[in-house]
């Protein structure tokens, strides 16, 4: 018994520091309409119109630092362009997948992470999986439509 509480205690100091709980969730919609009035909702229906805006919202137990993530985003077809990707953005060959890595600080408990819809990007189902190494910590299912 004496070997086996040293032996659990370093089996938790190893546990990652990307163990996170994530308490609540968000999926929000975002249209600015002029200069004075911007149309904020939580919604998994996003319409087909340049400019909108969608963002995924996780709240975690563990906020003291900064967050690595891994994002996952899957298209139903590829789009006609991804714009100028970042350095910690790739591109699957079949263009349909957005592979992000990105440090966030928690505000107020709360990571996020959005995208906008351009011109040539395809409507229908799209999806956003969120990863904290293997830990998958939210996955947002969404609706691109013309309305």
């Amino acid at each position: 018994m004496k070997r086996l509480l040293p032996v659990l205690s370093l089996i938790i100091l190893a546990q990652p520091a990307f163990a996170q709980t994530v308490t609540d969730s968000d999926f929000v919609l975002t249209i600015n309409e002029g200069s004075s009035n911007e149309v904020v909702e939580s919604t998994t229906l996003i319409p087909l119109l340049e400019g909108a805006c969608y963002e995924w919202r996780l709240k975690l137990t563990k906020t003291k630092d900064a967050v690595d993530i891994t994002e996952v985003f899957t298209l139903p077809s590829a789009p006609s362009g991804w714009g100028t990707p970042g350095d910690n953005v790739t591109i699957s060959e079949d263009m349909k997948t957005a592979t992000s890595t990105l440090s966030l600080v928690p505000e107020g408990g709360w990571i996020g992470h959005g995208w906008c819809v351009a011109e040539g990007d395809p409507a229908g189902g799209h999806t956003i999986v969120v990863k904290s190494g293997d830990k998958v910590l939210g996955e947002f299912p969404f609706v691109v439509e013309a309305m």
